[in-house]
């Protein structure tokens, strides 16, 4: 005996926005760019009444016409444009990093692949990297490079300073490796000595400014002696020092 299965029939469903309330004359859904009318009678599926913007489930008759109306979750919508904005920001991501590559790309043909790596660790390690930690009576920090260059050790309840001038002045050092591939000019090569001259610089004005604020406590150690027991290097500062030396080896080299 043969059993006949009868065919089901699935209703078509699309996502809508209410656009006017039913009042009088029947209510405005846009679906898919199509206005659409309803009415509450038989199609409003949902406890609470529609309003102007909410977001609703339609279901659709044979005949193409609203057959049922009922409001989505707010949480439900949440989720999904988060998802939407999300894989936007993923694609978008994809693309920056693809312009990155290729940026980096053509970078690298001009200034080569190991002065971009040395020039970019000292940007890395210029922010990001413990360079020291000064330990200065009774308060013991570590700083950044960059850190340090605002460092105001006369006020040891608050260390941080304004890097001024001199800040600047190491911004432009360290940038200035990258600019070398772009200057056409017999000396450019000396571009890449700069973050380490700068380095040195900073240093010496570190050993002034512990000299310094030791003589207005009345200490009477020696500044090697201060720099011995309140210093102790991190790996931002191996890090500036080998990245800055093999770029001022290769400014040297290309003299």
């Amino acid at each position: 005996m043969s059993v006949g299965l009868e065919e089901v029939a699935v209703t078509p469903r699309a996502r809508g926005t209410v656009i006017k309330v039913p009042d009088a004359t029947p209510g405005l859904l846009i679906v898919d760019g199509r206005q659409l009318p309803f009415s509450l009678e038989g199609r409003w599926r949902s406890p609470v009444a529609p309003a102007i913007n909410m977001s609703v489930e339609v279901e659709f008759d044979s005949s193409g016409a609203v057959a049922s109306v009922s409001v989505v979750d707010a949480q439900q919508v949440a989720r999904e444009r988060l998802e939407q904005f999300g894989g936007i920001a993923q694609q978008q991501g994809k693309v920056a990093a693809e312009i990155a590559r290729q940026g980096a790309g053509a970078l690298a043909a001009r200034m080569g692949t190991a002065p971009l790596v040395a020039a970019v660790a000292i940007w890395v390690a210029w922010f990001f990297l413990p360079a020291v930690n000064i330990t200065l009576f009774t308060e013991s920090r570590s700083f950044t490079f960059w850190e340090i260059l605002g460092l105001n050790l006369e006020n040891p309840f608050n260390m941080t300073g304004s890097h001024g001038l001199f800040g600047l002045l190491g911004v432009l050092a360290i940038a200035a490796p990258f600019a070398r591939p772009f200057v056409v000019h017999p000396k450019a090569s000396w571009l890449n000595a700069l973050p380490l001259a700068f380095v040195v610089l900073a240093v010496l004005r570190l050993l002034y400014t512990i000299n310094r604020a030791a003589g207005n406590v009345g200490a009477n150690r020696e500044v090697t002696s201060f720099v011995r027991d309140l210093i102790s290097l991190g790996s931002g500062a191996y890090i500036l020092v080998a990245a800055g030396a093999f770029l001022a080896f290769l400014a040297v080299k290309g003299r």
